[in-house]
C-alpha cells in the first residue's frame, strides 16, 4: 500500500491497524504514537489515497490486500 500511494511507514502502519478495525486512540495506543501524532498521519493517510473517512480507507485496503492476493495465487 505504501508504494502505491506514496505512505510513508508510520503512516502505513496506521492505515494497517485502521483497516484492521482499530479505531484512531487504540491504532496510537498501539503503535507508541500520541493521539495527534496519529490525528496528522491520518489526515496525510487521507490526502495522499484520496479517501475521506476510516471506513473508505479501510475498504480500500481491503480491496489493495485481495487484489495482492489474488495476484499471488
Amino acid at each position: 500500500m505504501s508504494a502505491a500511494f506514496g505512505l510513508t511507514a508510520a503512516e502505513a502502519r496506521l492505515a494497517a491497524r485502521l483497516a484492521s478495525g482499530d479505531g484512531i486512540n487504540a491504532a496510537a495506543i498501539a503503535l507508541g504514537i500520541g493521539r495527534e501524532t496519529a490525528r496528522t498521519q491520518l489526515r496525510a493517510v487521507f490526502a495522499k489515497t484520496n479517501t475521506h473517512r476510516q471506513a473508505e480507507l479501510a475498504t480500500l485496503v481491503t480491496r489493495l490486500r485481495l487484489s495482492r492476493m489474488m495476484t499471488d495465487w
